[in-house]
């Protein structure tokens, strides 16, 4: 397919390739010479302001977004459309309803994070600033919805078009925050979590250490196994991501130095792919972070080159350069604490667009849609609702044969009482995900 521009620009050449290549796997070509692409016999449409063909060809028109260079407010109007909704509509000249090209890049390129916002009480854009969620499609991989209805329209007028087939995949990810609840912490902090829970009057948490302490009872964190046998019984594919930053406030896993954490690390590589997750400190600190990397690979003794933000704290794009930076090529902090949904409005890895320097970098962003913490604490879902919230986003990502992408904690998945039947919601996402017949 050949594709006729007034003008070429890294914005329109990023957004066409995601949707014609990696959404699609179709050869094209974009084009700003007129007469190369009048007389090409190949399958064609007009991407532009005005249409200078009138009815003789197709032609789309065009959001100014894909040709500026510059970041600033935009007027957004969001309308019905098929099943969801859709924004920069166009006009009775044009093929398609809106610019679906400029409309994927807005949310692809988290434009709306570069603009003002408050920011919640960690320093992230909140969810509900999101266009997404304010007009209640957040839910849906609207991007991958979208190039299915323009897909079927561009069928009509070319039945020849040859489109790759693509199958949905589930990937689970796994944060190792706090490796364990009450062993391996050292005398200072164990004596310190004593005395909170005899001051907090938790006698049944003080019993329980003790036991672990003893060992007379499994750390109630300590999931590993229970993990491992999950998986290896689905063959399902994963990724665990390890915190390995100074103990502080918000960042409190076990030393990194040990030789507990050394050996929990090396048998998850065994099976598994790591991750880094760096630490809350390291947001602010390029050097904090860099160390942070070097701790896990010397104790993974291998190179590390995908990451996940502890807190989810993604400031964009500064934290993307910064992984940049110290040589990550994965990362999988795309999605909202606060909702399950698609913050960037797709189920499909994509690589980052710098909207500050106007350029695509090579560092991949892999989208998740649900995590624990936020069905659980964020929106109080108990078991039953979060099961049913989670079917709700695994059948959105099935009808579009995309990623799906969970996040969850080894600590919802061990015996912590506040966490009582967590282990069922995550072999029920399992097995909805993986059964063909659920669709």
């Amino acid at each position: 397919m050949i594709i006729y521009c007034p003008e070429l620009s890294s914005r329109l050449s990023y957004i066409f390739h995601f949707i014609m290549q990696e959404l699609w796997g179709l050869n094209y070509v974009l084009t700003d010479n007129l007469k190369i692409f009048k007389r090409a016999d190949s399958p064609k449409f007009f991407y532009g302001f005005d249409n200078p063909f009138e009815k003789e060809m197709l032609f789309l028109k065009a959001s100014p977004l894909l040709f500026e260079q510059d970041i600033k407010n935009i007027d957004i109007q969001v309308f019905p459309f098929k099943n969801t909704k859709a924004f920069f509509k166009t006009n009775e000249f044009s093929f398609f309803p809106f610019d679906i090209f400029a409309a994927s890049f807005y949310l692809l390129s988290r434009y709306e994070e570069y603009l003002d916002y408050v920011p919640d009480k960690f320093g992230r854009f909140p969810a509900k600033k999101s266009l997404a969620l304010k007009h209640d499609f957040i839910e849906q991989p609207v991007i991958n919805i979208w190039a299915e209805h323009l897909k079927t329209t561009l069928l009509k007028h070319y039945p020849n078009l040859k489109f790759k087939q693509n199958k949905f995949r589930y990937l689970s990810t796994i944060d190792i925050d706090n490796a364990y609840a009450y062993r391996y912490k050292g005398f200072i902090r164990s004596s310190l979590a004593y005395a909170k829970l005899i001051l907090n009057l938790d006698f049944t948490g003080v019993f329980e250490k003790t036991l672990v302490h003893f060992n007379l009872k499994n750390d109630p964190y300590n999931s590993y196994d229970y993990l491992i046998k999950v998986h290896q019984k689905h063959q399902l594919k994963a990724i665990f991501f390890f915190l390995t930053g100074a103990y502080a406030k918000y960042d409190k896993n076990i030393s990194p130095k040990g030789k507990a954490f050394k050996k929990l690390v090396q048998k998850i590589a065994t099976y598994y792919k790591i991750g880094i997750h760096p630490s809350f400190a390291s947001n602010t600190n390029l050097e904090i972070l860099k160390n942070e990397k070097k701790v896990l690979e010397k104790v993974a003794e291998q190179s590390i080159f995908v990451s996940r933000q502890h807190f989810l704290i993604l400031k964009i794009p500064e934290t993307y350069q910064n992984l940049l930076k110290i040589g990550i090529k994965e990362d999988y902090s795309m999605g909202f604490a606060e909702t399950p949904g698609f913050r960037a409005g797709t189920c499909t890895p994509f690589y980052f667009f710098d909207l500050l320097k106007n350029k695509e970098e090579k560092l991949k962003i892999i989208p998740f849609s649900v995590m624990d913490v936020g069905l659980k604490d964020y929106n109080a879902y108990n078991t039953l609702q979060a099961e049913q919230k989670i079917k709700k986003i695994i059948k959105n990502v099935k009808k579009v044969n995309g990623l799906f992408v969970s996040l969850w904690h080894n600590e919802s998945l061990g015996t912590k009482k506040q966490w009582k039947n967590w282990q069922n919601v995550y072999e029920k996402m399992i097995e909805f995900a993986l059964n063909p017949d659920e669709n």
